[in-house]
């Protein structure tokens, strides 16, 4: 056992005799030679794949196919690589005209409207200008229709207001002020927390097709009067003021809101009346 090891080891040491150090230089010299040799030809095939020209004709390509994230990134590397080439000028109008692109694509297939308004502020004699206005148009008309329907699932007088808000100019827009008088007559009408509304004097007993209710507010506040009845009308009066409200004759629900307090009731109206509102504290 002891033989083949000194073997072994002599052997070693024969190898490694056999190779000078200027021939282990120069072994080591051509492996960098070569490495730069490597690092050179990679660099000129970086160049060619990467230089000006190709960089440009590369963008035009996707650009062409549309894809213009692919197309941005070899416009903005062109850009970034080479910025003093002739190429570059070119390459920046393909990046605004897909600055363009790309935002008419989010405004014709989105129902965000933003994206419509946003061209038509920032492109106003743009490629896609037309399409874009009605585009918009179109999609006011759908948020309309949504916000209207939203409204009328709901059926609140807060759902209608905000539909107003929103839509002032809508068709339906005086239907929908008397539906909201009717709604806040029954909403007030149906809270716990709402006082008995005072009762009418009427001035003469002749029936009549119309009628009138003069109001005097004696509560030291704003007040609020709505009707719910063959018309829905409602009425503000300020503080120490009188008021006429003309409708016409039959049964009525009747809601007040003052002071942050709310009173409800009911009255038959077929001719002149008069009240006055005012607020007392009772003590117990």
């Amino acid at each position: 056992m002891r033989n083949i090891i000194f073997i072994a080891v002599t052997i070693s040491a024969l190898f490694y005799s056999c190779v000078s150090q200027s021939e282990h230089d120069k072994i080591i010299s051509e492996k960098d030679a070569i490495a730069q040799e490597r690092d050179k030809l990679k660099q000129e095939l970086e160049d060619i794949k990467f230089g000006a020209p190709n960089l440009l004709a590369d963008g035009k390509k996707f650009y062409d196919a549309k894809d213009f994230t692919q197309s941005r990134q070899k416009f903005q590397m062109l850009l970034d690589k080479h910025p003093d080439m002739p190429q570059s000028i070119e390459a920046k109008k393909y990046l605004s005209n897909i600055d363009e692109e790309e935002l008419w694509n989010n405004a014709s297939t989105s129902d965000d409207i933003s994206y419509s308004e946003s061209y038509i502020s920032k492109y106003p004699k743009g490629k896609y200008i037309s399409k874009a206005i009605s585009r918009r148009s179109e999609l006011k008309a759908l948020n309309m229709q949504r916000a209207y329907d939203a409204a009328l699932n709901q059926n609140t007088s807060y759902g209608w207001k905000k539909f107003l808000e929103d839509y002032p100019n809508h068709d339906e827009a005086a239907a929908i002020r008397k539906k909201i008088i009717r709604l806040e007559v029954d909403e007030i009408s149906g809270d716990r927390e709402t006082g008995q509304i005072p009762s009418f004097n009427q001035y003469n007993s002749s029936y009549s097709s119309n009628s009138s209710v003069a109001i005097t507010n004696s509560t030291g506040c704003e007040l609020t009067v709505r009707y719910s009845g063959p018309d829905a009308a409602m009425i503000t009066i300020p503080s120490g003021g009188t008021r006429t409200v003309y409708l016409s004759s039959g049964s009525y629900k009747i809601a007040a809101s003052a002071c942050g307090a709310n009173y409800a009731g009911t009255e038959s109206l077929h001719g002149e009346y008069g009240s006055t509102f005012y607020i007392t504290t009772s003590r117990y």
